[in-house]
């Protein structure tokens, strides 16, 4: 027999205390990141943008054909075309007023300590 569903149950919250709830936004999704870059914005905003580092896809590489069969041969890399860099692709993009900044640093900071001492 399948569980039933929490239901909401406004007691179960004194009139001291406050209930947060999450849910996922239909654009919630998990990314990996390697670093940030951001800045402060004239508007006295916190702006950082995540990204994952990564090796640049080439635009255009080149195979050689076998004359007889048509299979693909071995590539030809003085035709490839690249980049011939490591790309920072931004991932996801964050605005936040100072106070939620300097709070996320802190808790940031906390969870790194915490790893630490675990180790």
């Amino acid at each position: 027999m399948a569980q039933q569903p929490e239901i909401y149950d406004p007691t179960s919250v004194a009139d001291d205390e406050v209930a947060f709830d999450y849910i996922k936004s239909p654009h919630f999704q998990m990314v990996l990141a390697d670093g940030a870059i951001g800045s402060a914005l004239p508007n006295g905003l916190v702006h950082f943008a995540l990204y994952g580092e990564r090796p640049a896809i080439p635009r255009r590489q080149v195979y050689s054909l076998d004359a007889e069969t048509g299979a693909l041969g071995s590539k030809i890399e003085s035709k490839t075309i690249s980049r011939g860099s490591i790309v920072r692709e931004m991932v996801c993009d964050v605005v936040m007023q100072p106070d939620v900044a300097r709070s996320f640093a802190e808790w940031l900071t906390a969870v790194v300590d915490d790893l630490e001492e675990k180790e």
